[in-house]
């Protein structure tokens, strides 16, 4: 019984330094410092889309306001005698501009593949837009796009440095 009438003495104990500490703001609050723990937008589609030097295939998801970056990699097959380039535009637009990056690759002829990926990062304030678009660089080129995977992640920051 002694066990008893102290453990729920050490119970109110800490149920009061606890409440003490709420009204005082000392507590389980994370420190202003803190890292936020990462954010991950995945987007993919196993869907073939056709692009031409006039078509494109544009994939395109919203991210809210932070420090992002993003990865994209995808599947090509050209459907044409010739081979010929598949150009693709990475980008993350933010209220007031844009950062991107660009990737062309030569797909060989008669239904060959290729695989591209390309990356980019941007500093978002309020809403941004990640959109990954690409086409055939000529008019008589067709081409078929697939195995489009998209992945954003938000970080607590972005340093850019120059390699030289």
């Amino acid at each position: 019984m002694f066990t008893a009438v102290l453990t729920r003495v050490r119970g109110l104990w800490v149920a009061m330094v606890a409440g003490v500490a709420l009204i005082v703001g000392v507590g389980l609050a994370a420190p202003a410092n803190a890292a936020v723990p990462p954010e991950v937008i995945i987007a993919d589609t196993f869907a073939t889309r056709t692009v031409t030097a006039d078509t494109f295939a544009d994939y395109v998801f919203n991210v809210p306001a932070g420090n992002w970056t993003a990865v994209a990699t995808l599947t090509a097959r050209n459907n044409t005698a010739t081979a010929a380039a598949l150009a693709c535009s990475f980008l993350i637009i933010s209220e007031s501009s844009t950062n991107n990056t660009s990737v062309v690759s030569t797909v060989g002829p008669n239904g060959q593949l290729a695989s591209l990926s390309t990356g980019t990062a941007r500093a978002v304030a309020t809403t941004g837009v990640v959109r990954l678009r690409c086409s055939a660089t000529t008019a008589t080129t067709n081409m078929s796009v697939f195995n489009v995977n998209i992945m954003a992640t938000r970080v607590n920051a972005i340093t850019r440095v120059n390699l030289g």
